[in-house]
């Protein structure tokens, strides 16, 4: 379980009396002394006082002014948001696919009936309206916040979420994302039995809070508050055929908001007053160049279609450049490591702060703006929001939330484009409309020339490409110390860099890991907006716009393709964002959860979670120095990786238990950590709305034949500890069907995914681990967009699995 020490705000709030005026810990003694169970009770693990809270818990936004968690380390004059429990303080709710569990306690000898643990009426979930002046439910405008107004409907046991037990805990585990930004009320019954096969019974604090507060109110005023909380829950819960007498714990869980941000930053950057009605512009020109001059340089390549390096001759290469707006840090030599602990921040202060603020007050702080800037800032503020977003300086740490959506600019970038073009010398000639175009977007480590190698492919079927790198990657890393090499950069080898996958996963700061994502999918948003104002006029139709990304630029392209198409119910504004279908190459969700699992990346993880750790570095450090091969400081974590698989067994071969324990313990509140922080850029919880905007999506996945060939090794295709981490849970939220193993043409409703049993992770661009597999990749991709969307041609049937 994932224990986190609950605010002083809840503590000293939760100093509970009974009424006569015995104090908590009086009355558990009277209830241990009068217990008539030979074998003491069994029960949840509820109580506040002792800082025993499972979470998620919405305990914890006890004392908030911004409508975020309330995190022990924020009470710190500087939080450190690095840390990763006090970067959930940045956050306004939690995961929305994270398992989560909750604690019992049991006598020696006595542990958890774990057939009750997975019974459907042990643990329920009921999604709630609160209370909220602004609520869209108008008799839940006059009840409280923080206290239950209505429930709206219970999920689905085996459907929306599964239960088990873990141990003597019992974990709850989403099957599909929860709605984001809405509360849920997680309800324990006694239908939980321990291996006595007694029913397990409410902590004691909580029989003392679920009581009646109107026959029996508790003491003093915080308590009744709490009181008529947990009573709220119970008769909200009730409504659906929950029995009162048959709960013995209830919890609030408000999921954190996800696509708002990204959803305001795409609407930002569509001309307006705003931002001077100047749109994002992609200018280009014709280098003079053939892709096969850049891929083949110096080579003579004859005209032979035989020539694998023909294809390329197809394709004219463009290059160019786009300014977007930049949210992320910039790395100089005065701030050396800003690109790395640099997160978005809000423009303006918090609207949850300012809804808070009386008219006299509000006066008061206007008159108080007397700075040009922050005249100017207001201002838009002010007008982008209605009035409900304001500068007046109140909100230091301006996290971004439901309550503050305009992120800050931090810079205009200027971004390297690379375009190709078909080569009307072969014979392809230009629609009257211009080149269809495919976006395309490369993996982590690589770079937007990493992409070329579809353009062949793509030309010969007369689709133009475009393509930008992701931050810190490529073009986009940071040369600090002026050297002309750069220092900060996520790319590696394949294209002539030194840089590694740290710098843009940044496992030191989870926040700016987000934020990487969030920073990808609007520079994607923002170049597909800006091939509407193009330089060169009738090249391109930048109404027939398709999509492929690739690992990463698979993951980040799902998100960015359901808010492209979200409409913002404008079609002329609909229509510059609209892209008609796309092929995500490798893609995964949950995206914490599969790193850590990843053969490819887990190890980096978990060496870097072990030498971070206060308890777990001495021990993990001295055995990987014991091998002599770690001794540059700048590269000891990643050269450690190589040492975790070593260490862990060497640990279980001398019976270190303990520690062993602690490991797994700490890379489980890390990952849980993790995920709930990148939640609102991991693609899961963008599925729903892809779906909603019915874009065709064609999925392509490696899953290998079980023998020579493995699964791919970057992107798990089903997370082992988590039912919605890797390639799989994605496409089953997207509903994509399965092509079969048989050459011919297929319709597709509107996802398909394709499970080939030779190639890699890389294999949609490389033919290396196998050209039969990455000619089929690229011939069913180009046969999808053809289409626009609506059937894929399998042509060798041998490199998929048979279904």
């Amino acid at each position: 379980m994932k224990k986190l020490l609950i605010s002083l705000a809840v503590t000293s709030a939760l100093g509970l009396t009974g009424c006569g005026g015995d104090s908590l810990n009086d009355i558990k003694q009277d209830t241990a002394n009068n217990d008539q169970f030979l074998v003491p009770a069994s029960r949840v693990v509820f109580d506040p006082t002792a800082s025993k809270v499972s979470v998620p818990n919405d305990l914890l936004f006890q004392g908030t002014t911004d409508g975020t968690l309330v995190m022990p380390g924020e009470s710190a004059a500087t939080p450190n948001y690095t840390d990763p429990q006090t970067a959930l303080g940045a956050l306004d709710g939690w995961s929305t696919q994270n398992p989560f569990s909750i604690e019992l306690a049991f006598a020696g000898g006595v542990s958890l009936d774990a057939a009750s643990a997975a019974r459907p009426d042990s643990v329920r979930l009921v999604e709630v309206l609160m209370g909220d002046p602004a609520s869209a439910d108008a008799s839940c405008r006059t009840v409280p916040r923080g206290v239950a107004c209505k429930a709206v409907g219970q999920l689905t046991y085996g459907q929306d979420f599964v239960t088990k037990a873990v141990g003597n805990n019992v974990a709850v585990i989403p099957l599909k994302p929860l709605k984001p930004a809405t509360t849920y009320i997680l309800v324990l019954t006694n239908s939980l039995k321990d291996s006595e096969g007694r029913s397990v019974l409410p902590s004691t604090t909580y029989e003392l809070v679920k009581q009646d507060l109107a026959t029996m109110p508790l003491g003093s005023e915080a308590q009744r508050s709490l009181q008529g909380v947990i009573n709220s829950f119970e008769n909200a819960v009730s409504t659906q055929s929950i029995a009162k007498e048959s709960i013995i714990y209830t919890a609030a869980i408000t999921t954190q908001s996800t696509a708002n941000v990204l959803a305001t930053v795409k609407q930002l950057m569509l001309p307006s007053p705003l931002n001077g009605n100047t749109p994002p512009q992609v200018l280009v020109q014709n280098t003079g160049k053939l892709v096969s001059d850049i891929l083949f340089p110096g080579a003579t390549i004859p005209d032979n279609p035989a020539d694998p390096r023909f294809t390329f001759k197809l394709a004219q290469y463009y290059a160019g450049t786009i300014s977007l707006p930049y949210y992320l840090g910039v790395s100089t030599a005065d701030a050396p490591n800003a690109a790395l602990n640099t997160r978005w921040t809000g423009r303006c202060d918090s609207g949850a702060m300012i809804a808070s603020l009386t008219d006299a007050q509000k006066t008061a702080l206007e008159a108080g703006i007397t700075t040009p800037a922050q005249l100017q800032n207001d201002a838009v503020c002010k007008g982008a929001s209605g009035g409900a977003l304001r500068d007046f300086g109140i909100d230091k740490q301006r996290h971004l939330t439901k309550f503050n959506v305009v992120p800050k600019v931090n810079s205009m970038q200027t971004l390297q484009v690379q375009m190709t073009v078909p080569n009307e010398a072969y014979g392809l000639k230009k629609p009257e409309g211009g080149w269809p175009v495919v976006i395309l977007q490369h993996g982590i480590t690589a770079c937007k020339e990493s992409m070329l190698a579809i353009t062949g492919t793509l030309s010969s079927q007369g689709f133009a490409t475009v393509a930008i790198d992701h931050p810190l990657h490529g073009s986009r890393g940071f040369d600090v110390n002026g050297d002309g090499k750069f220092d900060i950069s996520a790319s590696e080898a394949v294209c002539q860099q030194s840089g590694n996958a740290t710098v843009y996963m940044n496992l030191a700061n989870m926040l700016v890991t987000r934020d990487n994502l969030r920073q990808s999918i609007a520079d994607m948003l923002g170049l597909r907006l800006g091939l509407n104002f193009n330089n060169v006029a009738g090249l391109l139709n930048t109404q027939d716009v398709q999509f492929i990304g690739h690992s990463l630029g698979a993951i980040t392209g799902a998100s960015m393709v359901a808010l492209a198409n979200a409409s913002t119910g404008v079609p002329a504004a609909d229509a510059l964002y609209k892209i008609k279908s796309s092929t995500l190459a490798m893609p995964g969700g949950a995206v914490a959860n599969f790193l850590l699992e990843s053969t490819a990346f887990g190890n980096t993880i978990k060496s870097n979670v072990m030498l971070g750790s206060s308890t777990l570095s001495s021990g993990f450090k001295a055995f990987v120095d014991t091998q002599k091969v770690c001794v540059d400081a700048a590269t000891y974590a990643g050269c450690a990786a190589k040492f975790v698989d070593g260490y862990l067994a060497d640990l279980t071969a001398k019976g270190q238990v303990a520690t062993l324990t602690a490991i797994s313990s700490t890379f489980s509140q890390f990952v849980f950590a993790a995920q709930t922080i990148t939640d609102a850029g991991d693609p899961n919880n963008y599925a729903a709305m892809h779906v909603a905007g019915k874009t065709p999506v064609h999925i392509l996945e490696v899953v290998g034949n079980g023998g020579t060939n493995k699964s791919d090794q970057v992107i798990p295709n089903q997370a082992v500890n988590m039912p919605l981490g890797g390639t799989e849970p994605l496409a089953r939220l997207l509903g994509a069907a399965s092509l079969p193993a048989k050459a011919g043409g297929y319709a597709i409703e509107r996802a398909a995914i394709a499970r080939f049993t030779e190639g890699d992770h890389g294999s949609i661009l490389s033919p290396t681990a196998s050209a039969a597999a990455t000619t089929e990749m690229q011939r069913q991709t180009a046969s999808f967009f053809l289409t626009r969307g609506t059937a894929v041609q399998v042509t060798n049937a041998a490199v998929l699995k048979a279904q």
